[in-house]
């Protein structure tokens, strides 16, 4: 099917609701001159459309963390699930791939809005192919592509729950739930997506969000504090203690080449590598040569509370199920679009987040659009004489990095995630899929399954020097 264009004939939001058809309209201007101007015109395009060997390895380690016992089970399963049902929304819907519907897409150019899309039936949300799913946690508002975007109020349904009704919340005014727009039906499939049952929204400027975004909200809309072009911000004092692999630290600095220390500034712009065995404790999203005079720009936020709190939890709980935390600090740092050294045509956005709650804290590393480049470069962390580091892989390659958005420590693509204090669990479990059984023989495969489940240990707060060996035992009998 070709691509249909749908432009708006006018307010048809402050007709309705001269009519008394909308009850719930409080996020439009009270003035009618001002919400004549709000609903601005604007167009949207819409786009119409083996076998796998599961290993479960699950690892515990003595409380001293002097042996590690793995086990690992192997389960065949088919991919996908059939079904002659034809009428099945999980097979017969209509592909939505917008990439402005991104949660990242913030403050656009011009607002999009999906009360004059004509919606019929089932969708699936794609984004430049990649399947994605509404989100269910706050968005921020201008975002989605437009300034009050839709979001799912109510976790997705599991296959087994069959269609079910969710109500949705329109993002507004600094409140997640600023009104309700009309609730639509939702369906998991058994490929591991979703599909929607869209509906016209109650007005505009409101358009249903595809994908959560990983960054934290920055920004002038959040009061960002911005650094200085090419330089580095002057000592931030935190509002709540930071725990760092055993030392606490109550001030940082936000160094504009990407990363933050604590006892000083700094404007190296060449990373040594880790472990550097240096006199510092350094985090590093991306280091190397960046300039903000000449493109993008650097900020800072700390929070102790409201929504921001409410996510890093959501967060946090997801990415260590183990653990039943609760934030009760936030700092994001985030470089927006910046350039490297003076190549007005490049640009890197990543974001580095400290958490912390009780005894606990934790890194999350967010990466966005990274172009390649020659430069040194380097992400991860290192500490005072290297007691703990740890290097993203493939972080130190210039021709690289551009794939940190893709990888991944926690199962979401473009974030990496680290407990950086706290007393890690006695027990992990991870979980890999590889193509055969056979894949288990071979010495390149095991090395990469080891590496795995290093990043797994680390990521718990164990040191990098850790070293795991894999002892093959066949069972004869069931």
């Amino acid at each position: 099917m070709k691509n249909v264009f749908f432009r708006p004939r006018g307010c048809s939001a402050l007709e309705r609701i001269r009519q008394g058809q909308i009850k719930n309209h409080s996020k439009l201007p009270a003035n009618p001159q001002q919400v004549q101007e709000h609903c601005r015109s604007s167009c949207l395009r819409r786009k119409t459309p083996g076998f796998i060997s599961d290993i479960s390895i699950i690892m515990r380690l003595s409380p001293v963390f002097k042996h590690l016992l793995v086990f690992i089970s192997v389960q065949s399963f088919k991919a996908g699930v059939q079904t002659t049902a034809t009428a099945d929304p999980c097979y017969n819907y209509t592909a939505l791939d917008d990439p402005w519907r991104s949660p990242d897409n913030r403050y656009p150019p011009q607002y999009m809005c999906d009360y004059y899309v004509s919606w019929n039936g089932w969708y699936r949300l794609f984004i430049h192919g990649q399947s994605v799913q509404m989100p269910d946690t706050c968005v921020d508002e201008n975002s989605c592509g437009t300034d009050a975007p839709l979001w799912l109020n109510g976790a997705h349904p599991a296959v087994e729950d069959g269609v079910v009704s969710r109500d949705v919340c329109i993002s507004w005014r600094n409140n997640c739930c600023h009104a309700h727009s009309n609730p639509i039906n939702v369906k998991a499939c058994p490929g591991g997506y979703y599909v929607y049952e869209f509906v016209m929204p109650i007005g505009c400027y409101f358009t249903y969000c595809a994908g959560r975004g990983i960054f934290y909200s920055f920004g002038w809309a959040v009061r960002d504090t911005n650094n200085p072009a090419d330089g580095n911000s002057s000592v931030i004092q935190l509002s709540s203690p930071f725990l760092f692999f055993g030392r606490t630290y109550q001030q940082i600095y936000v160094n504009n080449n990407g990363y933050l220390t604590f006892n000083e500034a700094s404007a190296e712009y060449v990373p040594y590598s880790f472990p550097g065995y240096e006199s510092q404790d350094i985090i590093a999203g991306l280091w190397t040569n960046l300039n903000n005079s000449v493109r993008g720009f650097v900020s800072y936020q700390q929070y102790t509370s409201g929504n921001i709190l409410t996510r890093a939890t959501q967060d946090i709980n997801t990415h260590f199920p183990n653990l039943t935390f609760n934030a009760s600090w936030v700092f994001v740092a985030t470089w927006n679009k910046v350039a490297y050294s003076n190549l007005t045509s490049t640009e890197a956005s990543f974001q580095v987040v400290l958490i912390s709650g009780s005894n606990f804290s934790f890194i999350l590393m967010n990466y966005g659009d990274i172009a390649v480049t020659e430069q040194p470069v380097q992400a991860g962390y290192d500490t005072i004489n290297s007691t703990h580091y740890f290097v993203i892989p493939g972080s130190n390659r210039g021709s690289f990095i551009s794939n940190l958005r893709n990888s991944s420590n926690v199962d979401v693509p473009g974030r990496w995630a680290f407990m950086v204090a706290g007393e890690p669990d006695n027990v992990i479990g991870i979980q890999v899929r590889l193509s055969s059984f056979s894949d288990l023989t071979q010495s390149s495969n095991i090395e990469m399954v080891l590496q795995q489940m290093k990043q797994e240990l680390v990521k718990y707060g164990l040191p990098n020097s850790v070293e795991l060996k894999l002892r093959k035992r066949q069972k004869i009998k069931p």
